[in-house]
């Protein structure tokens, strides 16, 4: 049975793209980038490029990307999100998993 995970990731801490590499093709792994974690939706990124390789969703908010000023470093691969679209997010899942 498929298992629907949210890794909710706030902070500038790479350990939380890294643990949701570590699940099967079993699980599907959503990785939601937030505050100063979206830094890792940019194109050059080797974990999060290596997880969308791997099948992970990833996405990040749009509002605190464009704060950033991050919108045109952003993977094409990424997919942003608005913030009513997090709350769905979480709904959506079996489990959450922050950082």
């Amino acid at each position: 049975m498929t298992k629907k995970v949210l890794y909710f990731i706030t902070s500038e801490d790479i350990t939380g793209v890294k643990l949701a590499m570590e699940h099967t093709d079993e699980d599907d792994v959503t990785i939601l980038l937030l505050q100063n974690a979206v830094y890792f939706a940019n194109k050059s990124n080797k974990e999060v490029t290596q997880a969308i390789n791997q099948n992970k969703k990833v996405a990040a908010c749009e509002e605190h990307v464009n704060i950033r000023g991050l919108s045109k470093f952003i993977s094409e691969k990424v997919k942003l999100v608005k913030s009513d679209d997090v709350v769905d997010l979480i709904f959506e899942n079996d489990s959450i998993i922050n950082f």
